[in-house]
């Protein structure tokens, strides 16, 4: 669940800097992004192993973690190697990537409602990810600066939700066991 929160809080920095220093350092903050998502890969991948080795690992839950880490690790990546390439290419991907964190938060909060009684509002946050993700799919150069500040807060949005949703969940499993 550490894992959860840091990649929480990495998601929030990843936001913050978009909003706000987005034309200044552009290609500064897209390798700052690069190595955070590839941080955030790395612990997803290192949190299958532990689950892995307690015997905890499901086929499914294994499945979505190891392919969002590796495919967090491999973003990372390349845009830390090319940040000038990537440039040109970035509100097409980011908004990629706002559909998947919303579908991900979605696929989770489905999973864990099984066992849990969960509060409506914790579906709106991703709901709003895959409406910002379509937006900036739909449009991706129609106004540069609008789409970044979009991603930028969805990004702050994502963090948010994955904190607030994962300290809920720590808490509600402590409760539990």
């Amino acid at each position: 669940m550490i894992s959860l929160v840091v990649r929480s809080l990495c998601t929030i920095l990843i936001g913050v800097l978009m909003v706000v220093l987005r034309e200044a350092f552009m290609p500064v903050i897209i390798q700052f992004i690069g190595a955070a998502f590839i941080v955030s890969g790395v612990i997803s991948l290192f949190n299958v192993y532990l689950l892995h080795k307690r015997g905890l690992s499901k086929s499914f839950d294994t499945f979505v973690l190891v392919t969002v880490g590796a495919a967090a690790i491999l973003l990372g990546a390349w845009l830390l190697l090319s940040p000038g390439f990537f440039l040109s290419l970035l509100m097409l991907v980011l908004g990629v990537m706002l559909l998947a964190m919303g579908f991900y938060q979605l696929v989770v909060l489905l999973a864990v409602q099984r066992s849990l009684h969960l509060r409506f509002y914790m579906y709106i946050v991703p709901l709003l990810l895959l409406a910002m993700g379509v937006l900036v799919v739909v449009n991706p150069f129609e106004a540069a600066a609008i789409p970044f500040l979009v991603v930028g807060v969805g990004a702050i949005l994502a963090g948010i939700s994955d904190l607030v949703n994962s300290l809920y969940l720590m808490r509600r499993s402590r409760a539990i066991e």
